[in-house]
């Protein structure tokens, strides 16, 4: 395992004295280095199945979800070396190492390790957690500033609500282009006017525009902002018209990244957004990062 693969902590492991209560009943190092970033796992949701003597109850694990977000926190890992987080988490045994594609709110994507339980482990319904394991699961959320709506929900066998249920457009998408009648079924605007959010603006050539992620947030790009009400069903469309074919595709010309946006009242919402995943360095510069401005100006 390498020094520069990051680790995504969504349960227990965020709560660093319950971590530190475990390395020191097994004399082991504490195995987490600086955090990185807050971040989710795109299409991934929270779900109690698998019952964990240790624990009195069930334990968090992981499940595919399309359009859910599982938020977590992105660690470093001191030289790379898993083996205590394998030790705690029984694996290969019981959880896994999962290679993950984790989302910051920035647009860029980040490779790492997340646990998940080998499915001939889990039980298939839901196993109630113990007050205690639930209580520092959420200790270690709140530590982080990360809502617990997802887990609130599934501690009780619920379906979680959306984490994110707003997408950004700022191309074909939007209000008179060309493919707006495939947004306008499933989401309905959450703005008075222009919403925009920090990227580079590209003209793909081809008749529509590229997002691509930027660390300088005075560089933005306009667009709309729209409250889905059904992500599943959305994305099963949506990907297929902007040509996402997974995480982990070399193939796919758009992925779907998660950015902050702001609205023309101020008000600040994590959203989905199609980011370009393919070569930029031959496309033209948008400068104004108005797909819509740029039309006119043609």
């Amino acid at each position: 395992m390498t020094s520069n693969i990051l680790y995504f902590a969504y349960g227990s492991n965020l709560n660093a004295a319950d971590l530190h209560l475990w390395c020191n009943r097994k004399g082991c190092a504490y195995p987490l280095g600086e955090k990185f970033a807050s971040a989710y796992l795109p299409d991934m949701e929270l779900v109690f199945n698998y019952a964990s003597p240790e624990r009195d109850g069930g334990v968090l694990n992981i499940r595919h979800r399309l359009g859910q977000a599982t938020p977590g926190v992105l660690f470093h890992i001191p030289s790379g070396d898993f083996s205590a987080l394998d030790k705690k988490e029984s694996a290969p045994h019981v959880y896994k190492q999962l290679q993950v594609t984790a989302l910051t709110e920035d647009g860029r994507a980040h490779d790492a390790i997340a646990y998940q339980v080998h499915p001939n482990l889990t039980e298939g319904g839901f196993i109630a957690p113990d007050f205690d394991y639930l209580h520092v699961v959420m200790d270690g959320l709140a530590f982080h500033g990360i809502d617990d709506r997802m887990l609130k929900a599934v501690a009780k066998g619920k379906d979680a609500p959306w984490t994110i249920d707003r997408l950004f457009v700022y191309g074909t998408l939007m209000e008179g282009e060309l493919r707006h009648h495939l947004l306008e079924s499933w989401g309905s605007p959450v703005y008075e006017k222009e919403a925009h959010t920090p990227g580079l603006l590209y003209d793909s050539g081809k008749g529509y525009p590229c997002m691509a992620p930027v660390e300088a947030v005075d560089q933005i790009v306009t667009g709309e902002l729209y409250q889905i009400q059904d992500i599943r069903h959305a994305f099963e469309m949506l990907d297929i018209v902007e040509g996402v074919r997974g995480y982990e595709s070399r193939i796919s010309l758009f992925r779907r990244g998660i950015v902050l946006v702001t609205t023309a009242d101020g008000a600040r919402y994590p959203a989905w957004v199609y980011l370009y995943d393919k070569e930029i360095r031959t496309l033209s510069r948008i400068k104004s990062g108005s797909w819509r401005l740029e039309n006119r100006k043609g």
